[in-house]
C-alpha cells in the first residue's frame, strides 16, 4: 500500500498517451492534464487499483481508519480533493467492469465505502464530531454514493454472481481493505442492510443511551443516523434515477427492472422502497417524540439534533416523492440527466401511494404531533433574534424541510388509502387545523413584533420562506380534497378568513414597501417572495371557483352555504387586491417616466404576462360576489374618471408627459384590465359566452340583489364608453398629443373585444338558464344598435387619426372581426351602420392606393368611389400599414358576408372589386411591358395586391366562404405569374407562397374540380 498516493499524483500529473489539449487550454494546464489523466485511468480499469490503494493509504496516515496509532487529523484541500476523485473513479471502475471483479472483493469495497462514509471506522475508536475531526462531507457523501450505486447494481437476483475466479491480486487487495478496518460491519442482503441502518436511526433516541452515556457519544451517535439517513436518501436516489450521478454502462432495461423489484419486492420478499418508508417513518416517530419530550431551549439549540432530523425528514421526502409504475418513457437512468424525484414532489403532482402504506400514513394523531413538532422548532420573532446564527440556518432548514413533508402529505390524492370520504375528510381536517394554526401565529407575531422584522435579517428570510411553503400547502389542500369536502369541516370559515387575511397583509404590505422603494420595484426586498405567496393563494380561489359542484350550479343547500361562505369570507380580497396592484403599477409607471428609465423589452413582457395571468386568477375572487366587486371597481373607477377626463380635456396645450399623468393613465389602464378580466373570458378558440358567475349573480332566482348588480355592469360599461369616447373625440383633433395615451385607448379596444363578443347579442343556445337579467339586456337590435354603432365609429376614428399605432389598429380590427362572427342579427346592424359604411368606402378609395401617391390620385379615388368621405380621413385611412389594410379587409367581408342582406352583398362586391380591378391593370401593364417589373411603384403595387389577396383567403369564417374560391380562381393564374417578375424579391416570394398556403389549408376541401386544377396548376407554375 505504500506509496500509492505518491504514484497516483504521477499519473494524475503526467498526459495520457496522444493526448491532445482541449481547444482554447494551454498544452501544459495542470488541470485540464489532470481530468485527461483521471478519465485514462479510469477508462483503463485502473489496474495497479490506484483509487482504492490511495483511499486507505490517506485515511490511514490522518488516521480515519481503526487500526491507526494516532488520532485524526484534518485533511488538506488537495487531499479531500485526491480523495473525492478517488472514490468516483473506483466506483466507476467497478460499475463499469463489474464482471472483472469477483463478488467477495466488490462485497467487501462497498462494506468499506459504507463504514467510511457512516463514521464507522473513526467513530468506534472514540473520534467524533464533538471537538474531534470528522471526514469531509464531500468525502463522505461520496464514499455513500458509491456504496449506494454498489448495492443497487448487486440488488437484482442474478446481478450479483461471480464473473471471474478470485485472482491473487484481487484477494490482496480484499485482504487489506479487510485489515484497515478489523471490525468492519458485513453485510449480505437488502433485508440486512435495512435492519443495521434501522438500529444506527434508532440509536441517539434510546432512553438508557441518552441517560447514562456522556454527550459526546450521543453527538456521535447522532452523525452516525444523519450519515445512515443521508445514505438512505442516495440509496432511493439511485433506483428512483433523479438525483444519480453514477454511470453503470447498462442498457435502461436493467434500471427499470431494479426500479421495479426495489418498489415490488423480488419472489415475496419485502420491497426495498416499503422498508425504506417503515424505517423512515419508524425514525420520524422517534425524533417527533423525543422533541416533544425535551423542548427546552438547550435541545432545541442543538445543531447535530437539528440536522440528523433534517435528514431523517428527507428520507420520508424522497419516499412518499417515488412515482409508481413508471414508464419507460419517463427514465433514462443512464444518463444520470433525470429531473429529481424531489424536484418532482415539489411541482404540484398529488401523490397516490398504494394501500399497502395506509397503516403508516393515515395516521390523523401523527399528523398533528408533526405539527407540535414544527411548532416548537420554527424559529418565532420573539426569541429569534437571541439565537446562535448557525443554529438559527440549521432550524430554519429542519422547519423547511417539515413544511416539505407536510405538503407531501398533504398531497396524498383520493384513492384505496383512505377508507371512506370521512376517513379522508378527518385527514384533511387535521392538515388544515395544524397549517392554520401555525398560518395564526405567523400574523400575530406580524402585529406584535413588525419592529424587530428587518428585510435583511435571517428572520425576516425564515418567515418569507414559511410563507410561501403555507399558504402553498393551503393550496394543495384545497386542489386535493376539493370545495365539497372541506366545506364540511368546522374549520372551513376560519380557512377563508385566514386566507383572505394573510392575503390582505401581504398586498398592503407590498403597496408600502413600493412607496418606500418610490416605485422601484428592483429595489423591492420583499416583492418576489410576496408574489410567490398571492399567487398561491389565488390558486386556491381558482380552486374553489373551478369546483364543479360550486360551478356546475348545484341546487343542494350546502353548495348554497358554501357560496355564501366564499362570497362574505374570501370576496372581499378582490377589492383589495385591485387597488393594491393599481397603485403600484402607478408608482412604478411614475417612476420609471421620473427617472427617464430605459425598459428591457424582454423582462416587461415577461412582466406584463405574468400580470395578466394573475388578474385572470384575481377574477376568480371576484366572481365570488360580483355585486361587491364591481363596487369596489367603480369606486375606483370614479375616483379617477375626472382627473383622466381633465387630463384629456388638457390635450393640444403642449408639453411633454410627466410623471404624475403617466401614473394616471397607468392607473386607468389597470382598473381596465381588471374589470375585463372579472367580466369576460379568454374565449379564443371558442364561442365567447358570459362566465356563470355573473349570469347567475344578474338572475333572479340566482341572487337577491340580480337587480342591483346588473345595473352596476351596465352603468361600468357606460362609464368607459364615456372614456373612450373622450379619448377618441381627442384624438382627431390632437392626435399626437402623448396625453391621449393609445396604450390606453388599445386596452380600452380589448375590454370591448372581449365583452362586446360575449355580452352583445348572446348566443341563447349557450346557456342553460332562462334569458333574463344580463342576458337581456344587450339582446335586442334597439339595444345592440348604439353598441354597434359605438364600436364602429371608435374602429373609424382610429383607422384615420392613429394609422401607425399598431397595437390600436390591431385591436380594432380584431374588434370588427368579433362582431362580423356574431351571427346574422349583429350583421344586419353592422351593415346599417353609418360609420361602418364610411369604412367600407375607405377601403374601397384606398384598397389599392400606395403610400407615395399623390394628392391629385387620391381626389380622383375618391370621386369614382363617392361615400361622403372627407379627405383628411382618406388621407389617414391611406397611411395604414399594408398588412394591416389586409386585417381590415378580412373584417370587412366577414361583416358583409350574409347573403339575405342586399346592401352587405353590394358592400362585399365593392371591397373584392377594389382588389380584383387595380391588380389585373397591373398585370396587364407587365405582361405588355408597359411597366418595368423593377420599378419601385409597381414592386410596391404588387405587394400590396398580394396581401390584400391573403386578407381575403383569411376571412374563412364568413357566412357561406365558398364564395372566396369563386372569387378567387380567375386571379391564381396570374398571382402565380408574379414569380416570373419577382422570383428573386424574397418578400414577394414569401408572401405568395405564404397566400397559396393559407388558401390551400383553408379551402381545399370545398373546391370544386377546376378551381383544384386551377390551384394545383398555380401551385406549380411557382
Amino acid at each position: 500500500m505504500d506509496g500509492a498516493t505518491n504514484e497516483l499524483r504521477l499519473v494524475l500529473s503526467t498526459p495520457p498517451p496522444n493526448w491532445q489539449p482541449p481547444l482554447g487550454t494551454a498544452p501544459n494546464n495542470p488541470i485540464a492534464i489532470l481530468h485527461a489523466s483521471l478519465e485514462h485511468v479510469r477508462d483503463n480499469g485502473d489496474e495497479r487499483y490506484l483509487f482504492l490503494r490511495t483511499i486507505l493509504e490517506v485515511l490511514h496516515s490522518r488516521g480515519f481508519l481503526n487500526d491507526s496509532a494516532s488520532s485524526a487529523a484534518p485533511l488538506s484541500g488537495e487531499e479531500e480533493q485526491l480523495l473525492f476523485h478517488c472514490v468516483t473513479g473506483l466506483r466507476h471502475v467497478i460499475l463499469f467492469r463489474w464482471d472483472s471483479f469477483h463478488s467477495s472483493l466488490r462485497t467487501c469495497v462497498r462494506d468499506f465505502l459504507l463504514n467510511v462514509g457512516l463514521g464507522l471506522s473513526f467513530i468506534d475508536s472514540g473520534v467524533g464530531p464533538s471537538g474531534v475531526v470528522c471526514l469531509p462531507r464531500t468525502v463522505a457523501m461520496a464514499c455513500l454514493s458509491g456504496a449506494a450505486s454498489l448495492w443497487k447494481r448487486g440488488w437484482v437476483a442474478g446481478n450479483d454472481s461471480d464473473g471471474v475466479q478470485e485472482s491473487e491480486e484481487q484477494s490482496y487487495v480484499e485482504k487489506m481493505t479487510r485489515n484497515a478496518i478489523p471490525h468492519m460491519q458485513r453485510i449480505g442482503k437488502g433485508e440486512d442492510l435495512f435492519v443495521y441502518l434501522n438500529s444506527l436511526l434508532l440509536a441517539p433516541f434510546e432512553e438508557a443511551m441518552q441517560q447514562h452515556q456522556q454527550q459526546q457519544l450521543i453527538y456521535q451517535k447522532r452523525y452516525i443516523g444523519t450519515m445512515s439517513a443521508s445514505f438512505l436518501s442516495l440509496l432511493v436516489g439511485e433506483f428512483t434515477g433523479g438525483n444519480s450521478s453514477a454511470r453503470y454502462n447498462l442498457p435502461v432495461e436493467f434500471h427499470r427492472s431494479c426500479h421495479r423489484v426495489f418498489e415490488n419486492g423480488n419472489h415475496g420478499d419485502q420491497s426495498g422502497l416499503d422498508a425504506t418508508l417503515h424505517l423512515s417513518m419508524t425514525a420520524l416517530s422517534s425524533l417527533v417524540g423525543y422533541v416533544l419530550n425535551n423542548t427546552s431551549s438547550n435541545t432545541l439549540q442543538d445543531q447535530s439534533l437539528m440536522e440528523f432530523g433534517t435528514c431523517i425528514i428527507n428520507v420520508t421526502f424522497d419516499v412518499l416523492s417515488w412515482e409508481f409504475g413508471a414508464g419507460s418513457n419517463k427514465w433514462d437512468f443512464s444518463s444520470g440527466a433525470n429531473v429529481s424525484a424531489k424536484d418532482s414532489g415539489r411541482g404540484g403532482v398529488l401523490l397516490r401511494p398504494p394501500q399497502k402504506w395506509r397503516e403508516v400514513l393515515i395516521r390523523p394523531d401523527f399528523l398533528g404531533a408533526v405539527f407540535h413538532v414544527y411548532t416548537a422548532v420554527r424559529i418565532g420573532v420573539a426569541g429569534g433574534n437571541s439565537l446562535d446564527s448557525t443554529v438559527m440556518q440549521k432550524r430554519g432548514r429542519m422547519s423547511h424541510q417539515l413544511r416539505q413533508l407536510l405538503l407531501q402529505l398533504a398531497s396524498i390524492a383520493q384513492g384505496p388509502i383512505f377508507t371512506d370520504q370521512n376517513e379522508r375528510g378527518a385527514y384533511a381536517g387535521f392538515l388544515l387545523d395544524g397549517c392554520l394554526n401555525v398560518l395564526e401565529t405567523v400574523l400575530t407575531e406580524q402585529q406584535q413584533h413588525q419592529d424587530q422584522l428587518t428585510a435583511d435579517s435571517m428572520i425576516w428570510e425564515c418567515r418569507s420562506t414559511e410563507i410561501v411553503d403555507l399558504v402553498t400547502m393551503l393550496s394543495r389542500i384545497t386542489s386535493n380534497f376539493r370545495t365539497k369536502l372541506l366545506s364540511q369541516l368546522a374549520t372551513f370559515q376560519r380557512f377563508l378568513s385566514a386566507l383572505c387575511a394573510i392575503g390582505k397583509w401581504l398586498l398592503e404590505s407590498s403597496v408600502t414597501e413600493c412607496h418606500q422603494a418610490g416605485g422601484d420595484f428592483g429595489s423591492m426586498e420583499g416583492a418576489d417572495w410576496k408574489n410567490d405567496a398571492i399567487a398561491q393563494i389565488l390558486q386556491c380561489s381558482e380552486a374553489m371557483a373551478g369546483d364543479y359542484w360550486l360551478a356546475g350550479g348545484s341546487d343542494s343547500q350546502e353548495a348554497k352555504a358554501a357560496c355564501e361562505s366564499l362570497a362574505v369570507s374570501l370576496a372581499p380580497l378582490y377589492g383589495v387586491h385591485c387597488a393594491c396592484r393599481v397603485r403600484m403599477a402607478s408608482l412604478e409607471e411614475h417612476y420609471l417616466v421620473r427617472e427617464h428609465a430605459e425598459l428591457d423589452e424582454a423582462r416587461e413582457e415577461i412582466s406584463a404576462t405574468a400580470l395578466e395571468e394573475e388578474m385572470a386568477a384575481a377574477a376568480s375572487l371576484g366572481r365570488f360576489n360580483i355585486l361587491a366587486s364591481m363596487k369596489a371597481l367603480s369606486e375606483m373607477f370614479h375616483e379617477c374618471m375626472p382627473r383622466l377626463k381633465t387630463l384629456f380635456g388638457s390635450a393640444g396645450v403642449g408639453g411633454e408627459l410627466n410623471a404624475e399623468m403617466a401614473a394616471l393613465l397607468e392607473e386607468a389602464r389597470m382598473l381596465i384590465v381588471c374589470a375585463c378580466h372579472l367580466l369576460t373570458d379568454e374565449c379564443e378558440g371558442e364561442t365567447p359566452a358570459i362566465p356563470e358567475s355573473v349570469i347567475h349573480a344578474c338572475q333572479a332566482g340566482g341572487s337577491p340583489h340580480h337587480e342591483a348588480c346588473t345595473a352596476s355592469i351596465f352603468g361600468f360599461i357606460n362609464v368607459l364608453k364615456s372614456i373612450a369616447e373622450d379619448q377618441a373625440l381627442k384624438a382627431t383633433v390632437h392626435p399626437e398629443d402623448p396625453r391621449l395615451s393609445p396604450l390606453l385607448a388599445k386596452t380600452l379596444l380589448w375590454f370591448f373585444n372581449r365583452w362586446g363578443a360575449a355580452y352583445v347579442f348572446p348566443s341563447f343556445e349557450e346557456y342553460r338558464d332562462d334569458f333574463g337579467g344580463i342576458l337581456a339586456t344587450w339582446s335586442k337590435p334597439e339595444s345592440s344598435q348604439p353598441m354597434i354603432s359605438f364600436f364602429t365609429t371608435l374602429c373609424l376614428i382610429y383607422f384615420c387619426h392613429w394609422p401607425q399605432e399598431k397595437e390600436v389598429v390591431l385591436e380594432s380590427t380584431s374588434l370588427l372581426l368579433a362582431l362580423g362572427k356574431k351571427g346574422p342579427s349583429v350583421r344586419d346592424l353592422l351593415v346599417a351602420d353609418a360609420s361602418f359604411e364610411k369604412i367600407v368606402a375607405l377601403h374601397s378609395v384606398c384598397a389599392y392606393l400606395r403610400h407615395n401617391v399623390c394628392q391629385s390620385e387620391i381626389s380622383a379615388a375618391m370621386a369614382r368611389i363617392g361615400g361622403g368621405l372627407s379627405m383628411d380621413m382618406v388621407k389617414g385611412y391611406q397611411r395604414l400599414p399594408y398588412n394591416d389594410r389586409a386585417k381590415v379587409l378580412t373584417g370587412l367581408i366577414v361583416c358583409c358576408s350574409d347573403m339575405t342582406n342586399e346592401k352587405g352583398t353590394t358592400m362585399l362586391n365593392s371591397c373584392l372589386q377594389s382588389i380584383e380591378t387595380p391588380f389585373f391593370t397591373v398585370m396587364q401593364a407587365l405582361v405588355k411591358k408597359e411597366a418595368r417589373s423593377q420599378n419601385i411603384d409597381v414592386q410596391e403595387s404588387a405587394c400590396l395586391s398580394i396581401l390584400l389577396y391573403s386578407g381575403v383567403v383569411l376571412a374563412s369564417e364568413m357566412s357561406d366562404p365558398e364564395r372566396i374560391p369563386y372569387f378567387l380562381s380567375p386571379s391564381m393564374p396570374h398571382l402565380s405569374g408574379l414569380m416570373i417578375y419577382y422570383a428573386e424579391d424574397l418578400t414577394i416570394c414569401e408572401s405568395l407562397l405564404k397566400l397559396f398556403r393559407d388558401y390551400a389549408e383553408r379551402y381545399l376541401p370545398m373546391l370544386t374540380r377546376d378551381q383544384c386544377i386551377i390551384l394545383f396548376s398555380a401551385s406549380t407554375s411557382l
